[in-house]
């Protein structure tokens, strides 16, 4: 059951402004992909074979590999210094700008191309496709002001699938560097005091020095491949004023019978412009699926009790997105 890519909306949620002035992307022009110079499984983290069969994808961190030409890198800084002063924090997240693709046709251009999505469903071994949720196809990251803080700490992910762009030049930073831990949320959490669908809070502890791994990427236009919701991992704090841009563009499973990983519940709440239509979006976009799976593979002799449970399975994500969203409306009807 491969999905299609959902589409793009017609329309900019309110509070997002498109940039009026940026380079037009071109994939000959902007890409430079190159196969990744090495690849961890998730069995390499540790990961039991249920997990495993459960994930579209057996791979847990590839890379570096290089993504963009020096023009790609050129009009990607560009765009992400126009950015800028759109960028807020969090109590995790030192300095970001969401809704990437909303703002920038470039940025929405590149990351959404079919060249790239082949390029990453190569190095994953299983199909994908930019989010079907346009809020989690790109984030901007900034370094921080206080270089106390780390720019981003120990987290999981809420999608299943991103990349890490560096798109200023890291050899010109002290400090910063992208790190994961090469074991499994459970341990990771554990060791936070935490559980693993928390982890996208962040953990601030240091975790064992043995078992991180810190991955040097050889200059600008080069990133790393991750299945983030799997893959603990952060952005380490500068040691030097300056200049740090990384994009991450989020990627879906295309095969539907794979547990939708997306951290909705945690997502819900982030506040977003347009985020509670993108939800019910994403989850249709499964459900459709699904339901499609139900109308050319439902055996014809199957028996009320199994033609009812076909469609329930079908129809189970999209309700329970519902669910949250009713929980959502009373608290927000109450406040």
């Amino acid at each position: 059951m491969l999905s299609s890519p959902i589409a793009f909306p017609d329309a900019l949620p309110a509070g997002y402004e498109a940039l009026a002035d940026e380079p037009r992307f071109e994939a000959a022009r902007h890409l430079a992909l190159e196969a990744p110079q090495r690849r961890w499984t998730l069995a390499d983290f540790g990961y039991d074979a249920a997990t495993i069969a459960a994930s579209a994808s057996p791979v847990a961190v590839a890379g570096p590999f290089r993504m963009l030409s020096d023009e790609g890198v050129a009009a990607a800084r560009h765009v992400a210094r126009l950015l800028q002063p759109a960028a807020i924090e969090s109590s995790r997240t030192a300095r970001y700008v969401t809704g990437g693709v909303y703002r920038s046709r470039f940025l929405r251009d590149l990351f959404g191309s079919p060249e790239l999505a082949a390029f990453v469903s190569g190095i994953a071994g299983a199909p994908l496709a930019a989010h079907a949720m346009p809020a989690m196809q790109l984030y901007v990251n900034y370094a921080p002001g206080d270089i106390n803080r780390h720019v981003d700490p120990w987290h999981a992910d809420s999608i299943g699938f991103d990349a890490v762009l560096m798109v200023t030049d890291p050899r010109r930073m002290k400090g910063g560097e992208f790190q994961f831990f090469r074991g499994t949320i459970d341990e990771a959490a554990a060791h936070f005091g935490t559980t693993p669908d928390r982890l996208t809070e962040g953990g601030r502890t240091e975790l064992p020095a043995d078992k991180v791994e810190t991955c040097a990427l050889p200059g600008p236009g080069w990133a790393l491949f991750q299945q983030g919701n799997l893959v603990v991992h952060r952005a380490a704090r500068l040691l030097e004023a300056g200049e740090r841009i990384t994009m991450v563009p989020g990627f879906v499973a295309r095969d539907t019978r794979f547990p939708d990983p997306t951290n909705v519940a945690s997502i819900r709440g982030w506040g977003e412009p347009g985020l509670y239509a993108e939800l019910a979006r994403h989850k249709a976009w499964i459900a459709h699926e699904r339901l499609a799976g139900v109308i050319d593979g439902l055996p014809v002799n199957a028996s009320a009790a199994e033609a009812a449970a076909a469609l329930r399975a079908a129809v189970a994500d999209a309700q329970a997105m519902a669910d949250l969203l009713d929980e959502t409306a009373r608290k927000t009807a109450v406040n």
